[in-house]
């Protein structure tokens, strides 16, 4: 394997087959995919996302050589989480995910917070130098040319400008992509980043 800067993992779904809303999926996806049986929150993003960071991992701890050696510097790790994954930090936040949120959202989140756990735990074992984990959350994505995305686009949009803590303003595919490039080449962004931290970096 050979990585010459960074990863991103940026596989997901939003609907899985067990949600029941399966075929909005494909409304929802950027690719228009359908999940199959097998197409679950686990599978998709847990279980993928994990097997990048082993791989990831072993990668670095050979220096990068495919020989035991050390790095020069950690390998950044981009994991396109979403914003709800923080929502136990805002007020309000546990709330909605208790008693609001339906089941496949909970599903959802907790795969989504467990590749981001993941993440810290390969960066604490190496004490920093083996992996820097950069964990985007964005609320909803879109792109002013997939018109059927705009009404709830529109709909966050409002609820963030009211000053609901747990609606995180949408970003915009572009700035997104951006914001990613930009973050895996500066040693100095790790960690959460959320829509303003979007915004810094896509600027």
């Amino acid at each position: 394997m050979k990585i010459s800067k960074g990863v991103v993992h940026a596989v997901g779904l939003l609907f899985d087959q067990s949600s029941g809303l399966a075929t909005l999926n494909r409304l929802a996806s950027g690719s228009g995919s359908r999940p199959d049986d097998e197409s679950t929150y686990d599978a998709i993003t847990r279980q993928t996302a994990f097997n990048a960071i082993h791989a990831v991992e072993f990668y670095a701890r050979k220096g990068g050589t495919g020989t035991t050696g050390s790095m020069k510097k950690a390998l950044p790790f981009v994991f396109l989480s979403a914003a709800e994954a923080g929502w136990p930090d805002v007020p309000g936040g546990k709330f909605v995910e208790n008693y609001l949120a339906p089941g496949w959202m909970r599903r959802y989140l907790s795969a989504k917070r467990a590749v981001e756990g993941k993440l810290e735990e390969v960066r604490q074992a190496g004490g920093g130098r083996i992996v820097r984990p950069v964990i985007f959350r964005p609320s909803l994505i879109y792109s002013l040319d997939r018109p059927a995305s705009l009404p709830p686009v529109a709909a966050f949009f409002a609820g963030n400008r009211i000053g609901l803590p747990f609606v995180d303003r949408p970003v915009t595919v572009q700035a997104l992509s951006c914001a990613v490039v930009r973050a895996i080449g500066r040693d100095d962004v790790v960690g959460v980043q959320r829509f303003a931290d979007v915004d810094a970096l896509s600027q």
